[in-house]
């Protein structure tokens, strides 16, 4: 994935075809590393071998969003991830309420100043990710998305 996609922005973007300004964050979790063990055997438990398996660490983003429960600003904000993901060319294969998660706060920001901030969301799940060579396949996409947030308006 491109860069963009896991940096943090300050400030408010129009997303077509979103017409108010949305938050631009991180569009990804944070990706910090893929760890394996030198000996991945190393010692013994309890009279077997140990064995220490890779590590892949990521940002915690939090739970899976209920667009019920949404107010229309977050809403936007959960469109424009895909709205962004397809600009970039990519189609996201498996969009739905699952794969966008939410906490209170920006993952940046002390724990304790996170409760006074608005929420930060994440997409994730990109199993199904392809970059995508018809247009007709991210409107699509897209068209999920804005049923899915009850964004039909711009459907």
């Amino acid at each position: 994935f491109p860069d963009h996609f896991f940096q943090h922005w300050n400030g408010y973007n129009v997303v077509s075809p979103i017409q108010d300004p949305v938050p631009v964050g991180a569009l990804c979790p944070q990706f910090y590393g893929y760890y394996t063990p030198d000996d991945p055997t190393d010692g013994e438990y309890w009279g077997r071998a140990r064995y220490l398996s890779p590590i892949l660490l990521l940002e915690h983003c939090g739970r899976e969003i209920d667009p019920d429960e949404l107010c229309q600003d977050d809403k936007q904000e959960c469109a424009s991830l895909i709205l962004r993901f397809n600009g970039a060319g990519w189609l996201h294969g498996s969009f739905t309420a699952r794969n966008i998660l939410w906490q209170q706060g920006k993952p940046t920001e002390w724990p304790i100043e996170r409760l006074r901030s608005g929420k930060s969301f994440r997409l994730i799940d990109f199993g199904r990710s392809e970059k995508y060579s018809r247009i007709i396949n991210r409107i699509g996409e897209q068209e999920i998305a804005f049923r899915l947030l009850h964004l039909l308006h711009h459907a």
